[in-house]
């Protein structure tokens, strides 16, 4: 068909682009709850692509955890509100975990900021992060879809309503949108990265804002390196962190404790050239060379590669191209780098490049699962000030093997 009169089209391009296309549309005026049919239009004004799929990883509490993330844009010039988003299993549409509400804003962030939101002005974009979990292998989806319920601030523009086929007293849609796959659950199994006890896992699997939220914009794309990341600090008898003067770095009692290699493995980077941190406070103007502070990374082999950051200048005892062991002795915990306190920052990823790289989950084939901290916000002040760590029990404390420790867990290595 061809259109002789040049304002209609400019009209029918230019709401076309503001809006959306609905798919089948409920007896309640807003879009089905089911995704489209194959072969069926659905225009989605909130687009989103899936960074990396999931990889289920099994955690200390028994279940198996996901961990991912949309980065999501407004293609039109409307604002939307996100009033909820819903995880569903792509073949039958059971609904994994439904957020609502001041939970949308807790997990989506402008790109760029830290910034919480729940609502996209046009052409913005952001970044949802994602998790969940199941109890079983046997539970774990094949494919995921998201559902965003979402609409305009101020009600649907008549005018659109009327274009699109939509009731005039709809007040939202769901659109259906980052579908993807879930690779199979197959972490690397690892041996620990320290010895002794009194460990306790921070900012760990699968909720920690610090680490699981952080990303960074290298080599021309976004990569979420520390999806699986820990910071680990040691404890005394006394639950305290350090004592004495907070600005000395010998006051942490993880200070100067052996790194160790988690597997059989082939040095690929070594940094050894920093000095310590004053402790207290995280540097001013550091450069992205010297972020990571002193560091080592292993390849694994298979295309993961394990990364230790921080580490004590001059304490690094391999050199690239060496072959390790399992248990050896690759460095010192430290305070060199973009760091607040001494303490040991290990992940796995999928390159060597630490920043430049997706992060993979692992699991430990032994450790003794002791408690957990209460909170974040309680291993914070105990960082900070020095007082006993408040402590919580775990409902399956003791030997651990072949599984995760969570955020806050607190453990014993051998």
């Amino acid at each position: 068909m061809f259109f002789n009169n040049k304002n209609l089209v400019l009209s029918i391009l230019f709401l076309t682009i503001l809006f959306v296309f609905p798919g089948c549309n409920d007896s309640d005026g807003e879009m089905a709850n089911v995704p489209p049919s194959e072969g069926e239009n659905m225009f989605t004004p909130i687009t989103s692509f899936i960074v990396a799929p999931p990889d289920p990883v099994l955690g200390s509490d028994g279940r198996y955890h996901m961990v991912y993330e949309l980065q999501i844009s407004n293609i039109t010039t409307l604002t939307w509100t996100i009033n909820s988003i819903d995880i569903l299993d792509a073949n039958s549409n059971e609904v994994y975990e439904a957020f609502n509400g001041e939970e949308v804003t807790d997990i989506i962030q402008t790109i760029g900021t830290r910034q919480p939101i729940n609502t996209l002005d046009g052409e913005q974009s952001g970044i949802v992060f994602l998790t969940f979990s199941v109890e079983s292998a046997e539970d774990i989806p094949a494919n995921l879809t998201h559902r965003f319920n979402i609409t305009v601030p101020g009600g649907i523009p008549a005018g659109f309503a009327n274009f699109a086929g939509i009731p005039p007293d709809a007040e939202q849609y769901a659109q259906f949108t980052g579908q993807t796959g879930v690779n199979p659950p197959d972490a690397i199994l690892l041996s620990p990265p320290l010895n002794g006890d009194g460990w306790v896992a921070a900012d760990g699997c699968c909720t920690a804002v610090r680490h699981v939220r952080g990303y960074n914009a290298v080599n021309g794309k976004i990569f979420f390196a520390q999806r699986f990341a820990i910071d680990w600090e040691k404890l005394n008898d006394e639950k305290r962190i350090f004592v004495g003067d907070p600005q000395d770095v010998n006051s942490y009692f993880c200070y100067g404790e052996d790194v160790l290699a988690v597997s059989d493995a082939t040095v690929v980077t070594v940094v050894n050239e920093f000095e310590d941190q004053v402790p207290g406070q995280l540097p001013q103007g550091i450069s992205l060379a010297e972020v990571d502070g002193n560091h080592v990374v292993l390849d694994l082999g298979g295309g993961r590669f394990a990364f230790y950051a921080h580490l004590i200048k001059d304490s690094i005892t391999v050199e690239v191209g060496e072959q390790v062991v399992s248990g050896q002795v690759l460095g010192k915990v430290g305070n060199t780098g973009n760091t607040l306190a001494p303490h040991l920052h290990f992940h796995v990823m999928d390159s060597p490049a630490s920043l430049g790289s997706n992060g993979l989950p692992y699991i430990y084939d032994s450790y003794e699962l002791i408690e957990m901290s209460a909170s974040t916000e309680a291993f914070d002040l105990a960082e900070a000030t020095g007082i006993p760590l408040e402590t919580v029990p775990v409902d399956n404390p003791g030997p651990q093997s072949d599984n995760l420790m969570l955020d806050q867990s607190i453990v014993n290595f051998e």
